[in-house]
């Protein structure tokens, strides 16, 4: 799975109705395992709290580097 794919899953997921905050670009795939754990993590839920897609937002946002 890509990153590209990973990234429109998860914001999926989270119901993210700016897909543009977090795009899949912004991403050099030196953090894949982190980016694969949040998308495991993700997609194994059925629902998520506000607190929790807050918390999944800010951890993709520190895993952007450009």
């Amino acid at each position: 799975m890509t990153i590209e794919q990973m990234i429109v899953e998860i914001l999926d997921k989270l119901n993210i109705i700016n897909k543009g905050v977090i795009k899949a670009e912004q991403f050099d795939g030196t953090k894949n395992d982190d980016l694969k754990e949040i998308y495991d993590f993700v997609m194994m839920r059925e629902s998520l709290t506000l607190a929790e897609v807050d918390a999944i937002v800010d951890e993709l946002k520190s895993l952007k580097t450009v």
